[in-house]
């Protein structure tokens, strides 16, 4: 499975944002806290659903989101 692009909203700091892949290898990269992470926790949450002793998906949403 090839992810083309994901669409992020109210997930952390993103409140509307649509990331584009392209065709071959990604590096995510930025500063710490910039949001890398939680754009694999958001992609993992939409291929996988919620993990058992992972991390739930209401601690994906921003504060007061739902």
């Amino acid at each position: 499975m090839l992810v083309k692009s994901i669409t992020l909203n109210n997930i952390r700091s993103y409140t509307d944002e649509t990331i584009n892949f392209p065709d071959g290898s990604t590096l995510l990269m930025g500063d710490i806290g910039s949001g890398k992470t939680t754009i694999l926790l958001a992609m993992e949450f939409a291929l996988f659903g919620i993990l058992k002793s992972d991390l739930s998906g209401e601690a994906l949403l921003r504060n007061g989101k739902k």
